[in-house]
């Protein structure tokens, strides 16, 4: 009879990977947060921000790919992850402002049309 051991050892790249496997959003979250509180200390442009992101995002994705699965891979994710959450959240930020204007607009024309329709 033979006995099967199915287990990692305790300390390494195993417990390294499983902790970033548990928490590879939590921790994108984390770096996009550190990210932008230093963006609001520092003040860069915020076209150079967004370009340097994007890039930062093509590199992490394109190197997927090439990159074995492991602590590497798995820091490639958080890293673009990141990445994507600085690009995206602004975006989506500036997409609800529009919205919002636009609706402002469109409400101000409709009152200005109602009340040129009453006037006549």
């Amino acid at each position: 009879m033979q006995i099967v051991i199915d287990e990692e050892p305790p300390h390494g790249h195993a417990t390294w990977r499983r902790v970033l496997l548990g928490r590879r959003l939590l921790l994108a979250v984390l770096l996009a947060a550190a990210e932008a509180v230093l963006l609001l200390v520092l003040r860069p442009a915020f076209l150079w921000v967004l370009l340097g992101a994007a890039v930062l995002l093509a590199v992490a994705v394109g190197l997927l790919s090439r990159v074995p699965g492991g602590i590497g891979r798995d820091l490639l994710l958080v890293v673009g992850g990141a990445q994507a959450i600085v690009i995206g959240v602004p975006l989506a930020l500036g997409f609800g402002v529009l919205v919002a204007v636009l609706a402002g607009v469109l409400l101000l024309a409709g009152l200005v049309f109602v009340a040129v329709a009453k006037r006549r």
